[in-house]
Parts: C-alpha cells; structure tokens; sequence
C-alpha cells in the first residue's frame, strides 16, 4: 500500500509538473508572438511555428520552429523554407535542417523568452543567406531588382494588421461550450491554459500590444524627461531659498522689528489729538484762504491751487483719524 502511494504521489507530481510546463510552453509562444506579431502558429497541438525571414535576397524565406513532445527538456527543431539555402547553419544531411551550437545555450526551461531569443538569434542569421546555384541565384537577382523598383509592396507583406480582441466573440464562443467543459476550464488549469493557448484571438493580439509597449515607452521616456525638468527646479527653488529668501526673510524681521518698537513707544490717545489738530489747522486754513478770495486779497488761480492742496492735506488728516477710531 505505501508503495502505491508514492507511486501515486509520483504520478501526481508528474502531471503538475507537465501542467506548469504546458503553461510555461503557451507563456513563451504568447511573448513570442509579441515581440514578432509576423509569426503564425500553424498548430498547437504538434507546436508548429511559421516567421517570415527579412531577406531581399529569398522572396518568401521562411523560418520554421517546431516544438518536440519533450519540449522544453529538449531543444525545438528548426527548418528554413524553401530548403535550398546557402548557410553554414544549414545540415547538408537532412535538406532545410537549421543546427547550430548557439541554439542549446537558452534556458528553455526556465526563461520565458526562450523562444524569443531562438528566433532572433535565427532571422539576424538568416537575414542574408543566399539560394544554392547560380541559375537560383540569378532569379533571386531578378526578384531583388523587381523588389527595388517596387519598394512600396515589400512593407505589407512583413507585418500582420492590428485586431483587437473582441469581447463578443470571446463570449459567443464560451456560450456555445457544453456545461461540463465549463466546468472543466474551471477546475482544470491545463484545461484552461490550453483552451487559453488556442483561441484565435490570441494569435491576432500581438501587434496591439507591440503597439501597447510602445506607447507605454513613449510615456515613461515623456515621464524621465519630466523628471529631470522637475529635478532642475527644485535646484533652482533651493537656490533661491539659501539666497532670495533668507535675504528678504531677513529684511522683513528687522522692518517688522523696527515698526513694533515704534508702535510700543507711541500713546495712540496723543497721536489721535495730533491728527485731529492737524485735521482741524488745514480745515482753518483753507477756511482763510476762502476769506482771502472773498476779501479780493488773493487771485483766483491762487487759490484754487492752494485750496485744493489744503483739503487734501484736511482729508487725509481726517481718514487716518478715522483708523485710528477703529
């Protein structure tokens, strides 16, 4: 009995453990897919992958990963269509076999960009390979001229159109589900990584979200600049603090310093009587001045200016008396 427990402990271990590793498999395939929005995944199931290879010399390079059932414990098995090309990584044993020992030095199982890195590494590779024979290579060098003096039909073909996923269809297709495979995605992790993997829409999200990360990078470089503007003006504020500031900061206690003492060393009942002696001295002033006209002792241009000079003194006299109320 205890053995067949740890024989079922063992098999238990095994099947989370190809349930990581299929999720693992999908993780790399999606970043995949992301960092090349031109890649087709033909088949999921037998891990067949498609990415066209950038090559004016081969009009319609193609480069081809399939993934092993032992996948990610081995490496994935790469061929080039068509197979007639010259390239030191290409096995003359088995036509359109691509070996090199680059290939077994990514952690396929551990880096999610595994796959990322196996492809990059092959389409800078393979980016100016050229077709075995000269009559090949003379066609190849017909297609290259027809290819410069067409520039704008090689842009299309490079790159897939931006679809967003649609959240109808998504729902459609889990309403037509049977209830027991409801169930199922929801019970079962390899079921819903698998399930996850093969929907349509997610073979057509790549480019969305290339064009995502390049927004996002688009804003954390608006955001660095920012940053290093936001820095400059808070140099130039604590500059301004150890020197504008503390000189006027200073200047203000001493005139505050200054008034306080004036203040405390003044009755305001005797300054009251003062401005209301003033006040009263220019209204008698100008009082006389308007006796003067009327005795002819004085001209009118005369006192008209002093007039007006004397009640604007009485006015003032008046007003700061009124504060002074307050």
């Amino acid at each position: 009995r205890e053995r067949e427990r740890e024989r079922e402990r063992e098999r238990e271990r095994d099947k989370m453990f190809s349930q990581v590793m299929e999720i693992r498999v999908n993780e790399q395939i999606t970043e995949l897919i992301t960092e090349f929005p031109q890649t087709k995944v033909i088949d999921r199931k037998s891990g067949t992958i498609q990415v066209p290879v950038k090559n004016v010399k081969i009009p319609g390079l193609t480069l081809c990963v399939v993934l092993p059932k032992d996948y990610p414990k081995v490496c994935p098995h790469v061929t080039i269509m068509p197979a007639n090309v010259d390239h030191p990584w290409m096995q003359k044993q088995t036509p359109g076999r691509v070996w090199h020992d680059s290939m077994q030095k990514f952690y396929y199982q551990h880096d999610e960009k595994a796959l990322v890195k196996l492809v990059a590494t092959l389409l800078d590779a393979f980016k100016a390979a050229t077709v075995l024979g000269s009559n090949s290579g003379m066609a190849t060098h017909a297609q290259n001229n027809n290819l410069r003096q067409q520039p704008q039909n090689k842009g299309p073909a490079m790159s897939l159109p931006t679809q967003d996923m649609s959240y109808e269809e998504i729902k459609k297709d889990l309403q037509s589900l049977p209830e027991d495979k409801l169930v199922e995605l929801l019970t079962d992790k390899k079921a819903y990584a698998s399930y996850l993997a093969n929907m349509k829409q997610m073979s057509n999200m790549g480019s969305s979200m290339k064009e995502l990360v390049l927004k996002n990078q688009a804003l954390a470089e608006s955001s660095l600049e920012k940053q290093n503007q936001i820095a400059d003006v808070k140099n130039q504020i604590a500059i301004i603090r150890s020197t504008e500031v503390l000189e006027v900061k200073n200047k203000y206690e001493e005139l505050a310093k200054e008034h306080n003492s004036i203040l405390s060393s003044i009755n305001v009942k005797t300054l009251k009587e003062k401005v209301s002696d003033a006040a009263a001295e220019a209204d008698e002033t100008s009082e006389g001045l308007s006796q003067k006209l009327m005795e002819k002792k004085i001209s009118v241009e005369n006192f008209i200016d002093e007039y007006c000079k004397s009640r604007e003194i009485y006015h003032k006299r008046t007003m700061v008396l009124q504060s002074l109320d307050h």
